[in-house]
């Protein structure tokens, strides 16, 4: 059974350097996608601070359809989301797509 903090502090791990450097992490840094999936990836962010995991992951896929498809915390927070409902292989394969799809660069910008 994976451990849950590896597979977060590799990926983060990675992205922090960048993060801090660049100063990123800000709202308007979301405003090139389209309102409605601005809103449901939000709503996912705050269903996902509330425990209500399988709620998140359905607002995070629906962000992606419906716009936010290039933005990849989404898919971040997404495999988060799995894994922290022990939902391991999803969630490592979501990490993997993650990692394939975007560059360590493109990754870290948001």
């Amino acid at each position: 059974m994976p451990n849950r903090r590896i597979l977060r502090m590799g990926v983060f791990a990675a992205c922090l350097p960048l993060a801090i450097g660049w100063g990123i992490l800000r709202a308007e840094e979301r405003t090139g996608f389209p309102q409605q999936a601005r809103d449901r990836y939000e709503q996912g962010q705050d269903l996902q601070k509330k425990g209500l995991l399988d709620d998140a992951i359905r607002a995070y896929d629906e962000a992606i359809r419906i716009g936010m498809k290039d933005y990849p915390r989404v898919h971040l927070y997404r495999a988060n989301s799995n894994l922290d409902l022990k939902k391991y292989d999803v969630a490592i394969e979501q990490y993997t797509k993650f990692l394939d799809k975007f560059s360590l660069e493109e990754s870290c910008r948001y």
